[in-house]
């Protein structure tokens, strides 16, 4: 696995319902409105890369495999998801 762009991140985050909730210093909270995840995904803005541990902690969170990921993130990419 490798890392994404935070650019990309938040482009697949907000293509999964969830929204910018509120930032705590250069931390980013995203969650899905209503507050249903069981945790918050948090974002450092200071990174230009999200980081794998992130991102594998995040797919945890939000229940998504890896290869559905992947598969979606290569759909943003090219433009085929908004």
């Amino acid at each position: 696995m490798k890392t994404i762009p935070i650019k990309l991140w938040k482009k697949y985050l907000k293509s999964k319902g969830l929204r910018h909730i509120r930032t705590k210093l250069s931390h980013e909270i995203w969650d899905i409105p209503g507050g249903s995840l069981l945790r918050p995904i948090t974002v450092d803005k200071n990174y230009k890369d999200v980081p794998i541990t992130h991102i594998h902690t995040s797919l945890k969170t939000l229940e998504i495999s890896k290869k559905d990921f992947w598969n979606e993130i290569e759909k943003l990419k090219i433009g085929k998801i908004k």
